[in-house]
């Protein structure tokens, strides 16, 4: 008999003689056990001459787990079994078992289970996690095929099949306010308690609460459900949402299922421009306990908006139950953006913007966003607007939006525009969303760690860079990975044929963070710049050389730069840089009008944007960044523009965005002065 214990490694070896009636080893449990060990006994006898000459073998194996004692904590929940919705619910804690004079912690959360259900949510167990069965490190090997007697053995037969489609959530989504609460950590008391309040909104269900406690040694975890409902308790069935004209109709459930019998009188309000119709609703209705109403009745919706219907009933004893469902009404129709560009001619040349330039619309939730600038290209509130509605988040989309947010308040000072008050936070807010997307090597992948894609890297780096520069709050830490990871790239990326873009945006990041090589930006642009295929690539070559103060080398990279983009076509396929001929336009743009000194290609690339932007029929999220930059870079462009805007001096470019609504008794006029 041959016994081993490991775990993560070969922790012991046993061998032992065992005669016909069995035998009993014993081993010692050493500390280099942790949470447990897994026992492996393999068991040869000899060979019979009349079965085969060959020996034969048997293998078991077990887990053995060793109780963790002192390191687990006692968790214990005592919130009321029922509560009502719309107050406090109050959650004691208590945690045995803590070695004293050490601070112990807990974080408890209180989550509706029809959430939880979504997912197949478990609550989070510690102790399982620290101390439950780890899979074998080891792994088993012997001589058992090649001892197998050929004209015994028989063809194995291999066996598939798994349960994961039986673990697939099924559902909808809930249509009520969600239901879910984290309190943080929380430090115990001296007696290992600890009292959590959460404020339990408009519900009917079963809240779960989950509580994880800890130590610097020990770990442990409780969970137990609340049931939270109204005395009466109202369930709506409607519509998802309805469009401006739709009739629909509402039904309530009502089940008295604590309160008491009787009259209660009821009462049903709208918000928005949704009502109820012309037909009347009973005042009264008569409840009997444990029993169960339905009531129907008509909606309509006039207008887009967030509408909601407020249900109240009320009992001659003081019982009141309220619940307030919401309804949004969308326009039936899709989105349309339409876009002009007119020319306003020196000394009186006006346009005026009123109801009638929506006369195709609905003018409730349209808009209308103006820009007047040297670049007919660069409408800021049409950009902002568009990637603001943009639905998706991946590293490049949430770095696309976040990046020229940097900017957007300086810019609206510029051009008219009220302030963001909120757009410090949502900047700060995708710093780190696209943090989270970064791996222990410095690289991002889209929707995760990952790593693979350098010009991702470079795109999401010159965001962090510029972010940093804004004094945001960048880590130190990730903000040195991602440099380090560009700097390791470019160690073994050096093919420019195939990889141009992403070794000029990571040699142009490093450059804004003077971490690049002169000598290798100076070798790029003598020998291989004509490899360089993209546009901006040869852009970023020639604004790095301008971050190191080589203006002859960079007047002389962009001017390639223009000739590149003036020769350059859209084509069906996917570029790996997520390029277009307008995006390198605008790049272009903004990278020559940051550099000092301003390259003396500016009036071509102006109009090379706006064709490019012209001949568009859709724009990416990388368009509109690119253009929204290449605005903010040349605001000092418009300084010399003289408006009056409905009367009103103006200097300078001009930005508004009005609502269809406003148009209707305000319209908007601008004439060049």
């Amino acid at each position: 008999l041959l016994v081993t214990i490991g775990a993560e490694k070969l922790l012991k070896t046993v061998t032992a003689s065992v005669p016909a009636g069995g035998s009993t080893v014993d081993i010692p449990v050493g500390e280099d056990w942790g949470a447990g060990a897994y026992v492996t006994a393999t068991l040869f006898r000899p060979g019979d001459a009349q079965e085969s000459r060959m020996p034969a073998r048997a293998i078991g194996i077990q887990w053995l787990s060793v109780d963790p004692g002192s390191k687990k904590l006692a968790v214990t929940l005592t919130p009321p079994e029922k509560t009502l919705p719309r107050q406090q619910l109050s959650i004691p804690v208590a945690v045995n078992g803590a070695q004293p004079g050490t601070n112990a912690y807990v974080m408890v959360a209180a989550v509706d289970v029809g959430i939880l259900n979504l997912t197949n949510y478990k609550a989070p167990d510690p102790e399982d996690w620290f101390f439950g069965q780890r899979m074998l490190g080891l792994e088993i090997r012997d001589l058992y095929g090649r001892l197998i007697d050929g004209s015994l053995g028989t063809m194995g037969k291999i066996r598939t099949g798994g349960d994961g489609a039986n673990m697939q959530a099924q559902g909808s989504p809930p249509t009520e306010k969600l239901v879910a609460f984290f309190s943080g950590p929380v430090e115990l008391d001296a007696n290992g308690k600890a009292r959590i309040d959460f404020d339990i909104p408009q519900f009917n269900g079963t809240v779960r609460v989950m509580a994880v406690a800890w130590t610097k040694e020990a770990v442990g975890h409780a969970q137990t459900d609340v049931i939270v409902r109204d005395p009466v308790v109202i369930t709506a069935g409607l519509p998802r949402f309805l469009a401006p004209g739709d009739a629909a109709t509402m039904r309530l459930d009502i089940a008295d299922t604590d309160g008491p019998a009787g009259d209660y009188a009821l009462s049903v309000t709208t918000t928005g421009d949704l009502s109820t119709g012309d037909k009347p609703l009973p005042e009264k209705l008569t409840l009997a306990q444990g029993k169960r109403q339905s009531l129907t009745f008509p909606l309509v919706a006039r207008t887009a908006g967030d509408a909601s219907v407020t249900v109240k009933l009320a009992h001659a004893d003081g019982t009141q139950v309220e619940q307030t469902l919401y309804l949004p009404v969308r326009p039936a129709q899709l989105p349309v953006t339409n876009r002009m560009v007119v020319d306003l001619k020196p000394h009186g040349g006006s346009l005026r913007v009123d109801k009638e330039l929506l006369a195709a619309s609905v003018l409730d939730g349209a808009s209308v966003s103006v820009g007047v600038s040297q670049s007919s290209a660069l409408d800021v509130p049409s950009l902002l607007m568009s990637l603001d509605r943009y639905p998706y988040g991946c590293a490049e989309q949430t770095t696309s939006r976040a990046m020229p947010l940097l900017y957007v308040n300086d810019m609206a000072k510029s051009i008219g525009m009220e302030s963001d008050p909120d757009l410090h936070q949502r900047i700060q807010d995708a710093i780190y969303k696209v943090l989270s997307y970064q791996s222990s090597s410095g690289s991002f992948g889209l929707w995760g760690p990952g790593s693979g894609d350098l010009w991702l890297d470079a795109y999401v780096s010159e965001f962090l860079t510029r972010a940093r520069e804004e004094k945001y709050d960048v880590p130190a830490l990730a903000m040195n990975q991602a440099l380090n990871n560009l700097q390791n790239s470019l160690g073994y990326d050096q093919d420019v044929q195939d990889k141009g873009s992403d070794i000029a945006y990571a040699l142009y990041v490093l450059a804004r963070n003077k971490k690049a090589s002169i000598g290798d930006l100076r070798y790029y642009a003598d020998t291989q710049l004509e490899a360089f295929s993209s546009p901006m690539a040869v852009a970023q070559l020639a604004a790095s050389l301008a971050l190191y103060g080589d203006t002859q080398r960079s007047e002389s990279t962009f001017q390639t730069a223009l000739r590149l983009a003036q020769s350059e076509t859209d084509y069906d396929w996917y570029r790996s840089d997520y390029g277009s001929r307008l995006r390198d336009g605008a790049a272009i743009l903004a990278l020559a009008a940051e550099s000092k000194p301003v390259p003396s290609i500016m009036p071509q690339l102006i109009k090379l944007v706006g064709v490019a932007r012209a001949d568009a029929r859709w724009t990416s999220t990388q368009d509109e960044s690119w253009m929204l930059l290449a605005a903010r870079a040349l605001k000092e462009g418009n300084d010399s523009i003289t408006l009056s805007v409905n009367g009103a001096p103006h200097s300078g470019g001009y930005s508004d965005q009005v609502a269809g609504g406003d148009l209707v008794d305000s319209p908007l006029t601008i004439a060049n002065t």
